[in-house]
């Protein structure tokens, strides 16, 4: 099954994260001048890094409380720009990735 191997694995959570991470830049914009607010943010990459994370699992995307609290909209709008770019290249990978496999099927079968 595909999403038993390890790359595809991981590519699905980083494209989940990165569709996450696009919902919490648009929910910060939101949020931009309600009084109160707490900026929130997406931890995944450094859970990744982490010494503790069995190798095993796969961390999971999820919210968590930004440090800087303050709604910078220019600062909030690069991070979305930013982000929605990795997301690009994220699909870009998978799409590559699954091509291989659709031509490694084909050439088995003709082969």
């Amino acid at each position: 099954m595909i999403a038993s191997e390890p790359v595809f694995a991981l590519l699905g959570r980083a494209v989940d994260a990165a569709a996450l991470r696009q919902a919490v830049h648009t929910a910060n914009i939101a949020n931009v001048d309600a009084e109160g607010y707490q900026r929130l943010e997406v931890a995944f990459e450094s859970e990744l890094a982490s010494p503790e994370m069995d190798s095993a699992e796969l961390a999971q995307p999820h919210i968590v409380p930004a440090a800087d609290t303050a709604v910078k909209l220019d600062q909030e709008m690069a991070l979305m720009a930013k982000n929605a770019v990795q997301y690009q290249a994220l699909i870009g990978a998978f799409e590559r990735m699954t091509s291989l496999l659709r031509l490694a099927a084909r050439d088995g079968r003709e082969g």
